[in-house]
């Protein structure tokens, strides 16, 4: 499901990313889009607290911070109900079970995918 670009438009997405030329070509992608970036943040305890500070509809996690897992800051955006938009190089099955079927970005991807899977992040979160 492609978004329309009204949905998307002005669409706040808070960016965690460790690499650091896939964390640009993701923001350059999404600012592109028409969305506005928050990001990119490259650990876990940055992005938790921006989590916790910034206004935003989206998050965009890389599932892996240098070998640490991002699970802690998922886990609390779910108990929040604040959508976001697993990113790994992993399958599906890499996952923890509670996770396999939330909406995931596969890398390498293209822009066309990356629209497609927020589009479904968005539709899922209603």
């Amino acid at each position: 499901m492609m978004p329309d670009a009204r949905a998307i438009n002005g669409l706040r997405v808070l960016i965690v990313e460790d690499e650091f030329l896939l964390a640009l070509s993701l923001e350059d992608d999404l600012v592109l889009a028409g969305c506005v970036t928050i990001g990119p943040f490259s650990n876990l305890g940055d992005a938790t607290q921006a989590t916790r500070r910034e206004e935003f509809d989206l998050a965009i996690l890389d599932v892996n911070l240098g070998g640490e897992p991002i699970y802690p800051l998922a886990e609390e955006l779910l108990a929040r109900g604040k959508p976001f938009l697993l990113v790994t190089g992993y399958g599906a099955e890499s996952l923890p079970p509670h996770f396999r079927n939330l909406p995931r970005l596969p890398k390498p991807y293209d822009v066309a995918t990356l629209l497609k899977e927020i589009g479904r992040t968005l539709a899922a979160a209603g």
